[in-house]
């Protein structure tokens, strides 16, 4: 089972957004890649598992969690680790 994978479409998308032309061959830093995979780790985590017809694709989604994460912190994407870590409040005893 792959942690997650994305067609050469989606991927174009991303690495567009960042600014990232993704027909050249990349010789820029591995950071920018690294943050332009944050929003397309993102996309694929509300769906762990695709079919249509006999083809069928799993996904890892705690794999993908924890490299996110990694990035989120890496990169103090502060949206990111909002989203996964879950926020304590704290409550005030009367």
């Amino acid at each position: 089972m792959q942690v997650g994978s994305v067609d050469e479409s989606t991927a174009q998308l991303y690495l567009l957004a960042s600014k990232i032309n993704g027909d050249d061959e990349y010789t820029g830093d591995l950071a920018e890649l690294e943050k332009c995979a944050i929003p397309c780790l993102q996309s694929l985590l509300p769906v762990s598992s695709q079919s249509e017809g006999a083809w069928s694709e799993g996904r890892n989604v705690e794999g993908i969690k924890q490299r996110l994460l990694f990035l989120a912190r890496k990169y103090s994407d502060k949206a990111a680790l909002a989203e996964l870590t879950p926020t304590i409040k704290r409550i005030r005893k009367w």
